[in-house]
């Protein structure tokens, strides 16, 4: 940890695209990273992601060859999410919840000398509706139980029981 990250130590370079152009497009060039910043988009502001494009290959030497791609957008950012991913017909859908993104601000230089810093956006995940409405109604009984006011739906009948019991 600490230790500076460039484009050409990262692993998944040819992979991730870092929400834009994989890094070997970029000809002498050297990219600095700084930590990501989280975001969490949720309520109104889901709508501003924007599926660009979809069903654009990956190049034929990543490790992702044969497989494809869409690019959306946020806040006027451009990033990248597998095809396969099921984010992608939820947002289509309507039923995104809240999407996570990780934005990284990098500072290229180029073979020149020159510097410029690129805001990049890269897809953390997401909670669909289905599974805010799961979680609240788990920490709704959670919270009932916890309380002591917790009523099963089906409440047995002494009767019941001693016949369970046999």
């Amino acid at each position: 940890m600490g230790e500076e990250v460039t484009s050409d130590s990262n692993p998944l370079r040819g992979v991730a695209c870092w929400g834009g152009p994989h890094a070997s497009n970029y000809s002498k060039t050297k990219t600095q990273t700084k930590m990501a910043k989280a975001i969490e988009i949720t309520g109104p502001q889901i709508f501003r992601l924007r599926v660009l494009e979809s069903a654009r290959p990956y190049a034929k030497d990543s490790a992702l060859a044969g497989q494809t791609y869409s690019r959306v957008t946020y806040n006027g950012t451009v990033f990248t999410i597998n095809d396969k991913d099921p984010f992608l017909a939820d947002l289509k859908a309507g039923k995104v919840h809240t999407a996570f993104l990780l934005e990284n601000e990098d500072t290229i230089t180029d073979a020149d000398g020159n510097t410029s810093t690129v805001t990049r956006l890269a897809f953390d995940g997401y909670a669909s509706n289905a599974q805010m409405i799961g979680l609240t109604k788990t920490d709704a009984v959670l919270q009932s139980i916890m309380k002591g006011s917790f009523k099963a739906e089906a409440e047995l009948s002494e009767e019941d029981i001693l016949a369970l019991e046999q």
